[in-house]
């Protein structure tokens, strides 16, 4: 018994198919940033242009995973001399509440991503 094949798509199918996601970045100078952030959901073209900030110390923290600028919280990888704590096969991850504020990175700062 024979099945039956359905017809490859045609070129401009697979032109759909292969062109790239096109996610704009934002425009920093007329936008407010975002008051919530999540690695894989927040656009990269965001994440690399914000910064998550300790309001009552003024310093950038690193390597966020998550924030959330309304409520407070905040998961982030474990650092220890510049580098992530392992746990066995995975990073170390700390969640923690504490003010905080999503601003633009503008000029040569970092991103907190």
């Amino acid at each position: 018994m024979t099945k039956a094949k359905s017809a490859p798509p045609s070129d401009a199918v697979l032109a759909d198919i292969a062109a790239p996601l096109v996610v704009e970045a934002p425009d920093v100078a007329e936008e407010a940033p975002p008051s919530y952030v999540k690695i894989g959901v927040t656009p990269p073209s965001v994440c690399g242009k914000v910064r998550v900030i300790d309001v009552e110390t003024g310093k950038r923290i690193e390597k966020v995973i998550e924030a959330d600028a309304e409520t407070g919280k905040l998961l982030r990888f474990a650092v220890e001399g510049g580098a992530l704590v392992r746990d066995g096969d995975h990073f170390q991850t700390i969640e923690e509440e504490r003010p905080i504020r999503i601003e633009w990175a503008t000029g040569n700062q970092k991103d907190s991503f």
